[in-house]
């Protein structure tokens, strides 16, 4: 008996992108099965455990290569039945391009596709900074409202202005006063407007006041004070005719000054009669032929009232008094 010590040399499987013949899978499929099943008939014979091992591995090794080569055999059918069915496709389909091309030109047919074009990087936009110089508004109009009302109005028209940042619109108010501020405004943001009213005619509440932004406009509603006679004070223009400070200051440095410049506005303002009666107290009270009692000479702290009232009357002599 002769004993088998090797095992005979593999015969290398082909890949299966390189086996294109199913015929030839096929045979040598059957050839291992078949060589697998007379080795293992012939294995009884063997006495020697090593030797019936070596024959076992062999046996396992042809029976994996032809179920191998069966698999392989059964994907090259399949995929010649899908690239003859493409093929199918594919020409028809060429054919009827050819008969919709007819009229192109072979040049233009043959010209190589246009690369792609690389999109244009857009810089990032920097941050606006404003440093625009404020300019003033193009108009705005002042509403004294009705008597007694609780507030006045100012309107300031802006087309647009609704849809503009509201951070960067503000009004700061106090008691005297009120700041209208728009940042970065128009197409490019390079205006900056700016309303500022120092010396209104009357003192505000600002608890009471308010900005309002419309879509075409800025109202600001300021809140009146009220008297001593618990009515709202009455207005007549936005502005006082006079800076409040500089006559606060000037009045409590000289209070005679203030009266007297509290006597022309009385007269600048007043009707006929009025200045009429001003004009003829302020002509006596320099020729001495008021009483005592009326008379300015008399008040405490005023003994230079004769002279002021006197440079009054020069000031007033070309009125027709």
């Amino acid at each position: 008996m002769v004993e088998i010590s090797e095992v005979v040399e593999e015969e290398t499987l082909q890949p299966t992108t390189t086996t294109p013949d199913n015929n030839g899978a096929e045979s040598r499929s059957t050839e291992r099965l078949s060589d697998a099943d007379e080795i293992e008939a012939a294995m009884s014979t063997l006495t020697r455990p090593s030797a019936q091992l070596h024959i076992q591995n062999l046996i396992t090794k042809l029976r994996k290569e032809g179920k191998a080569l069966q698999r392989v055999a059964a994907s090259n059918a399949a995929s010649n039945a899908a690239s003859n069915a493409s093929t199918t496709q594919s020409a028809t389909a060429g054919d009827k391009m050819d008969q919709k091309d007819e009229s192109i030109p072979q040049a233009a047919a043959a010209a190589p596709p246009a690369p792609a074009a690389i999109p244009a990087r857009t810089p990032a936009k920097a941050p606006l900074i404003t440093t625009n110089k404020y300019q003033s508004f193009p108009t705005y109009y002042f509403d004294a409202g009705k008597y007694n009302s609780p507030t006045v109005s100012v309107y300031v028209p802006l087309e647009n202005i609704g849809s503009h940042d509201k951070s960067k619109i503000s009004c700061h108010f106090t008691s005297g006063s009120f700041d209208l501020i728009v940042n970065d405004w128009g197409e490019g943001g390079d205006k900056s407007y700016r309303l500022l009213n120092d010396n209104l005619e009357k003192d505000i509440d600002t608890s009471k006041s308010k900005m309002v932004i419309k879509p075409n406009k800025i109202l600001l509603k300021l809140g009146k004070v009220k008297g001593e006679m618990g009515s709202y004070d009455s207005w007549q223009q936005l502005t006082a005719k006079k800076n409040k400070k500089a006559s606060a200051k000037k009045e409590k440095e000289n209070p005679a000054a203030g009266i007297m410049d509290m006597m022309k506005d009385m007269y600048d303002e007043g009707d006929d009669n009025m200045k009429k009666m001003i004009g003829e107290t302020m002509y006596k009270q320099r020729m001495g032929q008021l009483n005592g009692d009326m008379g300015m000479g008399g008040m405490g702290g005023m003994g230079g009232m004769d002279d002021m009232m006197g440079g009054m009357m020069g000031g007033m002599g070309g009125m027709g008094l």
